[in-house]
């Protein structure tokens, strides 16, 4: 008996972590989409160009708002099926 219920816990814990790697890999594909590889490259380089002092701490901060707003708002939209990707 005990080994029956151990080779059902065994076989719970494969699907189980099988379908978290499909869920790993879901989220890797929607984070590689065009739109969220151009916001990452946008807050990595207006990031820089604040480190650096090209820009400053108040421009950076809009820039950055307006491209985070624009994602989050996109992505809103497209979970309430508005989207047209």
């Amino acid at each position: 008996m005990k080994e029956s219920e151990a080779k059902e816990v065994q076989g719970e814990l494969l699907e189980s972590k099988a379908s978290l790697s499909e869920g790993t890999k879901i989220s890797i594909q929607n984070l590689l989409t065009v739109k969220s590889l151009v916001t990452i490259l946008l807050t990595f380089v207006f990031g820089w160009l604040a480190l650096k002092g090209r820009i400053t701490g108040e421009q950076f901060l809009t820039i950055f708002s307006v491209v985070i707003a624009f994602y989050f708002g996109t992505q809103y939209e497209k979970g309430k099926g508005g989207g047209e990707e």
